[in-house]
Protein backbone atom coordinates (compact mmCIF):
# COMPACT_ATOMS: atom_id res chain seq x y z
CA UNK A 1 0.00 0.00 0.00
CA UNK A 2 1.50 3.38 -0.97
CA UNK A 3 1.71 6.25 1.53
CA UNK A 4 -1.20 8.20 0.01
CA UNK A 5 -3.51 5.18 0.16
CA UNK A 6 -2.39 4.36 3.68
CA UNK A 7 -2.99 7.98 4.77
CA UNK A 8 -6.54 7.96 3.35
CA UNK A 9 -7.26 4.58 4.91
CA UNK A 10 -6.08 5.79 8.35
CA UNK A 11 -8.00 9.04 7.98
CA UNK A 12 -11.28 7.25 7.29
CA UNK A 13 -10.72 4.60 9.93
CA UNK A 14 -10.08 7.16 12.69
CA UNK A 15 -13.24 9.15 12.07
CA UNK A 16 -16.51 8.05 13.62
CA UNK A 17 -19.53 8.00 11.35
CA UNK A 18 -21.73 11.06 11.48
CA UNK A 19 -24.93 10.85 13.45
CA UNK A 20 -28.39 11.95 12.37
CA UNK A 21 -28.17 14.70 15.01
CA UNK A 22 -25.05 16.15 13.33
CA UNK A 23 -26.70 16.01 9.91
CA UNK A 24 -29.90 17.59 11.24
CA UNK A 25 -27.86 20.45 12.71
CA UNK A 26 -26.61 21.19 9.18
CA UNK A 27 -30.23 21.06 7.91
CA UNK A 28 -31.11 23.78 10.45
CA UNK A 29 -28.02 25.88 9.72
CA UNK A 30 -28.68 25.70 5.99
CA UNK A 31 -32.31 26.70 6.47
CA UNK A 32 -31.25 29.82 8.36
CA UNK A 33 -28.63 30.66 5.74
CA UNK A 34 -30.94 30.13 2.76
CA UNK A 35 -33.53 32.38 4.40
CA UNK A 36 -30.85 35.08 4.85
CA UNK A 37 -29.90 34.75 1.20
CA UNK A 38 -33.48 34.54 -0.12
CA UNK A 39 -35.78 36.10 2.52
CA UNK A 40 -38.90 35.63 0.34
CA UNK A 41 -38.23 31.97 -0.42
CA UNK A 42 -41.36 30.83 1.40
CA UNK A 43 -43.50 32.82 -1.04
CA UNK A 44 -41.40 32.02 -4.13
CA UNK A 45 -43.17 29.93 -6.77
CA UNK A 46 -41.23 31.08 -9.89
CA UNK A 47 -37.67 30.77 -11.13
CA UNK A 48 -35.57 33.77 -10.11
CA UNK A 49 -32.16 35.32 -10.58
CA UNK A 50 -30.03 37.80 -8.69
CA UNK A 51 -27.44 39.74 -10.66
CA UNK A 52 -24.02 40.70 -9.43
CA UNK A 53 -21.41 42.98 -10.97
CA UNK A 54 -18.50 41.05 -9.45
CA UNK A 55 -19.79 37.45 -9.63
CA UNK A 56 -21.79 35.20 -11.92
CA UNK A 57 -25.57 35.66 -11.67
CA UNK A 58 -27.14 33.36 -9.09
CA UNK A 59 -30.17 31.39 -10.28
CA UNK A 60 -32.95 29.79 -8.26
CA UNK A 61 -35.06 27.21 -10.08
CA UNK A 62 -38.33 26.02 -8.55
CA UNK A 63 -38.69 22.27 -9.12
CA UNK A 64 -41.75 21.53 -6.94
CA UNK A 65 -43.62 23.84 -4.60
CA UNK A 66 -46.27 22.99 -2.03
CA UNK A 67 -47.66 24.79 1.02
CA UNK A 68 -45.06 23.51 3.50
CA UNK A 69 -42.25 22.19 1.29
CA UNK A 70 -40.40 23.03 -1.87
CA UNK A 71 -37.67 21.57 -4.03
CA UNK A 72 -35.30 24.13 -5.51
CA UNK A 73 -32.03 24.28 -7.40
CA UNK A 74 -29.54 27.04 -6.66
CA UNK A 75 -26.73 27.54 -9.15
CA UNK A 76 -24.52 29.82 -11.19
CA UNK A 77 -25.01 29.92 -14.94
CA UNK A 78 -21.64 29.54 -16.59
CA UNK A 79 -20.97 29.69 -20.33
CA UNK A 80 -22.29 26.22 -21.20
CA UNK A 81 -23.45 24.79 -17.89
CA UNK A 82 -24.80 25.40 -14.42
CA UNK A 83 -22.48 24.88 -11.44
CA UNK A 84 -22.58 23.87 -8.62
CA UNK A 85 -26.23 23.06 -9.32
CA UNK A 86 -27.38 22.25 -5.78
CA UNK A 87 -30.84 20.69 -5.56
CA UNK A 88 -32.37 20.94 -2.10
CA UNK A 89 -35.66 20.41 -0.32
CA UNK A 90 -36.99 23.00 2.10
CA UNK A 91 -39.30 22.00 4.93
CA UNK A 92 -40.73 25.41 5.82
CA UNK A 93 -42.75 24.18 8.80
CA UNK A 94 -39.81 22.29 10.33
CA UNK A 95 -37.28 24.97 9.28
CA UNK A 96 -34.92 22.49 7.63
CA UNK A 97 -33.07 22.34 4.31
CA UNK A 98 -31.82 18.99 3.00
CA UNK A 99 -29.50 18.79 0.00
CA UNK A 100 -30.73 16.20 -2.45
CA UNK A 101 -27.86 16.41 -4.95
CA UNK A 102 -24.91 18.50 -6.09
CA UNK A 103 -24.44 18.57 -9.88
CA UNK A 104 -26.97 15.72 -10.17
CA UNK A 105 -24.83 13.56 -7.88
CA UNK A 106 -25.67 12.39 -4.38
CA UNK A 107 -21.97 12.23 -3.43
CA UNK A 108 -19.24 14.75 -4.10
CA UNK A 109 -16.47 12.26 -4.86
CA UNK A 110 -17.78 9.01 -6.34
CA UNK A 111 -14.28 7.80 -7.18
CA UNK A 112 -13.06 8.01 -3.59
CA UNK A 113 -11.25 4.76 -2.75
CA UNK A 114 -12.97 4.47 0.66
CA UNK A 115 -16.47 5.47 -0.38
CA UNK A 116 -17.75 2.04 0.68
CA UNK A 117 -16.70 2.88 4.26
CA UNK A 118 -18.87 6.02 4.30
CA UNK A 119 -22.28 5.61 5.86
CA UNK A 120 -25.39 7.28 4.47
CA UNK A 121 -25.09 9.87 7.25
CA UNK A 122 -21.46 10.58 6.26
CA UNK A 123 -22.52 11.20 2.66
CA UNK A 124 -25.50 13.36 3.68
CA UNK A 125 -23.21 15.32 5.99
CA UNK A 126 -20.66 15.87 3.22
CA UNK A 127 -23.10 17.28 0.66
CA UNK A 128 -24.93 19.41 3.24
CA UNK A 129 -21.61 20.75 4.59
CA UNK A 130 -20.69 21.67 1.02
CA UNK A 131 -23.93 23.65 0.72
CA UNK A 132 -23.28 25.39 4.04
CA UNK A 133 -19.90 26.65 2.85
CA UNK A 134 -21.28 27.66 -0.55
CA UNK A 135 -24.16 29.54 1.12
CA UNK A 136 -21.55 31.52 3.10
CA UNK A 137 -20.01 32.57 -0.22
CA UNK A 138 -23.43 33.43 -1.68
CA UNK A 139 -24.49 35.43 1.38
CA UNK A 140 -21.25 37.44 1.19
CA UNK A 141 -21.78 38.19 -2.50
CA UNK A 142 -25.57 38.36 -3.02
CA UNK A 143 -27.23 39.19 0.31
CA UNK A 144 -29.48 42.25 0.15
CA UNK A 145 -29.56 42.17 -3.66
CA UNK A 146 -32.93 42.00 -5.43
CA UNK A 147 -34.17 38.71 -6.82
CA UNK A 148 -35.95 39.03 -10.18
CA UNK A 149 -38.45 36.57 -11.60
CA UNK A 150 -37.26 34.88 -14.80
Amino acid sequence: MDLNTEYLNNLYNQNKSRTYFEVEQLFEINFNKIMRLIPLLKSTYHNSVVASESQQDLHLFVENRFAHTGVFTLTHKLENSFKPDIKFKVFFDAKLVEVMSVCNETTLNQSHPYLAKCSDMDIKYEINAFMEKWLDFCIDNYKDKSWQTL
